[in-house]
């Protein structure tokens, strides 16, 4: 038996760490008499064996042995381990161990920007004849499976059922880059399959010499199963193994990994047009192939107008319902809005990766039509993963929009704590204030503004959410000071908060009874500001309180103005522009600019019956002063 270890017998400077196995590295010679290793008769040869377990993270090297060939007994062993390290010996047994925790920050630390940003650490868990990983950034996740096919003393994984969230780029391409990425030189990709070429020879010249002991010949060591457990992955090297046994599963992506090695890699690099020719003429090669007909389906969903015989494609092979996301996008394009949620809900059902199985969730909620079901799906996602802040805010906008403010609070709650550092919460109590304070919950969105400010008390746009909050439950006195300083940050920032001037034009005209500063105030919104259109609105409608005729008249021809370039109109707009024809009429006695008012506000509300009315009155107008 090997003794265990609780830490590396041999410097790491001297050893490295796995990735640096491609390297041949120099001798370190171990001149003092501890190292890790000693004499043992093997198979009725004289060897060498470590006896402490080393770490090459993130493999844990926990039993190597090799023997002295050409050692006939009896032997003098007197001189120890020193007397014999220098002989050269011929490998026959390894034992490689993969701890979960370590593969997981070692993967983490290396897998670079392949996603983006990540938002936890990566995942690793077990599965029959492989492993899977998973990974969670800001707006969707990756899973996929790599599977054990070694082949002689050649490490080989080949990937398999990868399957994504949020992302444009297919699922199986992203796995990809995420492999090369985290392996480097260690291994070598062909299309999914994931080789580590000699793997025995490598570790003798990254252990032995670094313990005073030659190299040790490599070539009739052989890969063994996986054997998979709870906590930690372990595989042996041995010259005496036979061939291990692949599963249907493996033996399945390796037969299929040779097909497609060119559409993968094509797929790999985003040359996603020469990718697909490659898929299809494979499945020229395989027709019916689940796999590949997946694989033109989730090139081809994102094209616009391919729904239909795309989804013709899949069903040729397999069922719609049982495609994960793909199929639903396809049922759903197609009119079939059950069986796009029978569809994700089964994928999700299926999904051991629990933020994956959230995002499903997420997207099953999307495609529900009654707020029942959404939330019920909602709450499912929230309950695979608490932590991730993307269902949980979905949950949030969706009890918000319901007047559910116990159940909006509480998600606001676990948001906050989820977040890490002041700014951080800071930015999620506002998010979570201005949304209340959209859906008409003025009380709680003032609690959250004002938990804003505790983290971050100079914050212009908090300071003005929270004034508007006041005005809105009636306390303009308290909102008054609070906007004013909300509009000298926004100045020191160098950038006006239209809101904020709005919302103090609107208090000192209706509360402190201020009609030419209330004016002065709107006047210094910005022509960029989406708030433009209401500013030029009350600017007009004050100077007309005020009685400057014409001041009103040019304010409601620039309100006018400023709807026409708009993009994209808001038909709340077509009041103001009623009120704009009403004083054109009334006021200024012109039936062509009333025409053009009630002419625009029609646009804006063609099914507005007065609307319709007054426009066809100053039409006529226009028209008899014109005969006249």
């Amino acid at each position: 038996m090997v003794p265990p270890a609780s830490s590396p017998s041999i410097p790491p400077e001297a050893v490295g760490t796995a990735a640096d196995l491609p390297e041949d590295r120099p001798q370190v010679l171990a001149e003092d008499q501890r190292v890790p290793l000693r004499l043992t008769a093997s198979r009725g040869v004289l060897g060498l064996e470590l006896y402490e377990a080393v770490e090459l993270a993130p493999i844990r090297v926990s039993r190597l042995s090799v023997t002295l060939p050409g050692m006939k007994f009896p032997v003098d062993l007197s001189g120890g381990v020193p007397k014999f390290r220098h002989r050269r010996g011929q490998l026959e047994h390894v034992r490689l161990e993969l701890v979960r925790a370590e593969l997981e920050r070692w993967v983490g630390r290396h897998v670079g920007d392949a996603l983006g940003r990540l938002v936890r650490p990566p995942a690793v868990w077990p599965i029959a004849g492989g492993l899977g990983l998973g990974f969670v950034t800001e707006g969707g996740a990756l899973a996929f499976d790599a599977l054990w096919a070694p082949t002689h003393g050649d490490a080989r994984f080949v990937i398999d059922g990868a399957r994504a969230v949020g992302f444009e780029l297919p699922a199986l391409g992203l796995a990809l880059r995420v492999a090369d990425s985290v392996l480097g030189k260690l291994a070598t990709r062909r299309g999914r399959m994931l080789s580590i070429a000699g793997v025995g020879q490598r570790l003798g010249r990254a252990l032995l010499p670094a313990v005073g002991a030659r190299a040790p010949s490599a070539g009739e060591v052989r890969f063994g199963a996986l054997s998979v457990g709870e906590q930690s992955f372990t595989v042996e090297l041995d010259a005496l193994a036979e061939p291990p046994e692949l599963g249907f599963r493996a033996a399945r992506a390796l037969e299929l990994s040779l097909l497609v090695e060119g559409a993968d890699d094509a797929l790999a690099a985003g040359s996603i047009d020469a990718a697909r020719a490659a898929y299809v003429t494979a499945l020229e090669r395989a027709p019916r192939h689940p796999e590949l007909s997946r694989a033109v389906a989730e090139i081809d969903a994102r094209i616009g107008g391919r729904a239909q015989a795309t989804l013709g494609l899949l069903v040729e092979s397999l069922p719609a319902t049982q495609a994960g996301l793909v199929g639903a996008e396809l049922l759903s394009r197609a009119g079939d809005a059950q069986g796009a949620r029978d569809a994700v809900e089964a994928a999700a059902r299926h999904e051991p990766f629990a933020p994956l199985a959230a995002w499903y969730f997420r997207k099953l909620a999307e495609l529900e039509l009654e707020a029942p079901a959404r939330v019920h799906a909602l709450d499912r996602a929230v309950a695979h993963a608490p932590g991730l802040a993307e269902v949980r805010w979905a949950r949030f906008e969706e009890r918000a929009g319901r007047g559910d403010v116990q159940g909006a609070l509480a998600d606001a709650e676990h948001l906050e704590a989820i977040a890490s550092g002041a700014r951080a919460r800071h930015d999620v109590c506002r998010r979570a204030a201005r949304r209340l304070l959209d859906a008409g919950l003025e009380v709680p969105a003032g609690r959250l503004f004002e938990r804003a400010l505790r983290y971050v008390p100079d914050d212009a746009t908090a300071t003005a959410g929270l004034a508007r909050a006041l005005v809105l439950t009636g306390r303009p006195e308290r909102a008054l000071p609070l906007l004013e300083r909300a509009l000298e940050l926004s100045a020191r920032a160098g950038q006006i908060d239209a809101e904020a001037s709005i919302d103090l034009g609107k208090i000192l005209a209706e509360h402190v009874g201020d009609l030419p500063q209330a004016i002065a105030r709107v006047r210094s919104v910005p022509a960029s500001s989406d708030k433009l259109v209401e500013a030029r609105y009350l600017e007009a409608r004050w100077r007309a309180q005020l009685g400057d005729r014409t001041g009103a008249t040019l304010g409601y021809a620039r309100l006018r103005e400023a709807v026409e370039l708009t993009l994209t109109p808001d038909p709340a707009w077509a009041p103001w522009l009623a009120e704009a024809g009403e004083n054109s009429l009334a006021v200024d006695r012109d039936p062509a600019s009333a025409e053009r008012h009630f002419g625009l506000a029609l646009r804006l509300a063609p099914r507005d019956e007065r609307l319709g009315q007054r426009y066809r009155e100053a039409a006529q107008q226009l028209a008899e002063r014109r005969r006249g």
